[in-house]
């Protein structure tokens, strides 16, 4: 009935690996060429896809590799969440830091 269900057993961890990865690269890549730069939408774009691209690519890489143990599950299910809440969180009581400052109206949040 569940064909996958005993070949497959990291694909939470694999997937947290790959989300991780594209909250890593894009912020890098977006804060590093705005250091030389002004910002530019099309390369705020390409970042992104080229992030999405890469995590995923790193994603099916470790998707394919050999059975991980439970724990690495758990533990990657523990910081999908952990990420869902923070996006949560951070969408109604942002931190007052620049990045989540709106530069029309100086303000945090709502």
């Amino acid at each position: 009935m569940y064909p996958l269900r005993n070949k497959v057993s990291n694909f939470f961890s694999a997937k947290a690996v790959g989300i991780v990865l594209m909250l890593i690269i894009i912020p890098v890549v977006f804060y590093s060429y705005t250091t030389f730069t002004k910002e530019i939408l099309a390369v705020d774009i390409a970042t992104f896809m080229i992030a999405v691209i890469v995590g995923q690519i790193v994603s099916y890489g470790l998707y394919k590799q050999e059975k991980e143990s439970g724990l690495t599950e758990v533990v990657a299910i523990t910081i999908l969440a952990l990420l869902a809440i923070i996006f949560i969180m951070f969408t109604f009581y942002p931190p007052h830091l620049p990045i989540f400052m709106d530069p029309e109206t100086s303000h945090y949040g709502f």
